[in-house]
């Protein structure tokens, strides 16, 4: 009779030749896909090749049809077109969209996986439809309302790369209305891929900020502060508001650290000097005063030095760094007596080194 040690042995090279066998099959497998790729791509480039491309036949737009059902088919026809000459594939797609009309009535109601690869390749090729193609623009608003992010976010492309701001106004405001949670980061993503008329994109988003919830009121501020738009008052106004949200206002204080309002500065004071009770202001606020350079900025920012918390204090010795001098801090750390503050800004003058100012 075997021992349970034998047993175990015995049960541990069960599993081992197991994964053996499952890795060799999938290696196999992934070498057949590919080579069964080639194959389909090397025929779909024959049967282009056999086509005019400025004058496509009503045959070669009905086998489309039915092969691009196929997802195999498609994925090797999008690699086909990616290789194409960029005037020539645009000739060739443009007289295709009634078979990209057709295809989206097929894709809409297939499972999302399969959905979310032909809107990438809409994505990819917008000039097919973005001159008012009802149905696929349709289609696309709609996606941006899946429950999947996958889905969502493929739509969200499409629409930024088309660039009508109007799309980009009702899709958003029926994500805010149905309470669809996208996250602001891949929003702020998306909004900075978007190459048209950025002007009138800032416009609308101000516009609509008081109709957004949190996550797409940061989004936008974020989006301003990368492009350093400026909307300084619309933006005060958020951060004084009472009922709004302690990460909207962050990201408020946070934008005026990149683009200056004079306006601003009393409050980021208040901010800096109440860091016991809102210490996550105070942090923000003290990064911001480095673009606020005065005699009562320096004031408050050694006041914060000062501070129990010590983000505050690293932030405040940041500033301090670019708002004065290297000399005028070796005298403010020789009258210190708070060993934590000395210690911020001895830090920050050691990493810093020579970008500090003599």
């Amino acid at each position: 009779m075997n021992s349970l040690a034998e047993n175990i042995l015995y049960i541990y090279l069960i599993v081992f030749v197991s994964i053996l066998f499952f890795d060799v099959v999938c290696i196999f497998y992934r070498k057949a896909s590919k080579i069964k790729m080639k194959k389909t791509e090397s025929k779909i480039q024959e049967f282009i090749n056999k086509e005019d491309l400025k004058n496509v036949s009503l045959k070669h737009i009905n086998k489309l049809k039915s092969k691009l059902k196929k997802t195999n088919y498609l994925i090797a026809f999008t690699n086909i077109v990616d290789l194409m000459d960029v005037n020539q594939r645009e000739v060739y797609l443009m007289n295709l969209k009634s078979v990209f009309l057709y295809l989206t009535t097929y894709y809409e109601r297939k499972e999302v996986i399969l959905q979310t690869y032909f809107v990438h390749f809409l994505k990819d090729y917008s000039f097919i439809y973005s001159d008012n193609n009802n149905i696929i623009i349709k289609y696309l608003k709609e996606c941006t309302l899946s429950s999947s992010i996958y889905l969502r976010e493929t739509a969200l492309k499409a629409l930024y790369k088309i660039g009508d701001i109007n799309y980009l106004r009702e899709v958003f405001f029926n994500m805010n209305y149905l309470n669809i949670n996208h996250h602001h980061k891949l929003i702020t993503d998306g909004l900075l891929t978007f190459d048209k008329d950025v002007d009138e994109l800032s416009k609308m988003l101000i516009e609509e900020l008081d109709n957004y919830n949190e996550n797409f009121k940061i989004a936008s501020i974020n989006y301003f502060n990368y492009k350093k738009i400026e909307c300084q008052k619309a933006l005060y106004d958020l951060l004084v508001k009472d009922n709004e949200s302690k990460e909207v206002k962050i990201s408020c204080i946070r934008y005026f650290t990149n683009v200056k309002y004079k306006g601003v500065v009393p409050l980021l004071y208040e901010f800096i000097n109440d860091d016991r009770n809102n210490w996550e202001y105070s942090v923000v606020a003290a990064r911001a005063l480095s673009n606020y350079k005065s005699k009562e900025s320096t004031e408050v920012l050694i006041k914060a030095i000062h501070s129990q918390n010590w983000f505050v204090r690293n932030n405040a010795a940041e500033s301090l760094i670019k708002i004065t001098s290297r000399d005028y801090l070796d005298k403010v750390i020789s009258k210190l007596d708070d060993k934590y503050a000395i210690d911020a800004l001895k830090y920050k003058l050691d990493i810093n080194g020579d970008e500090v100012k003599i």
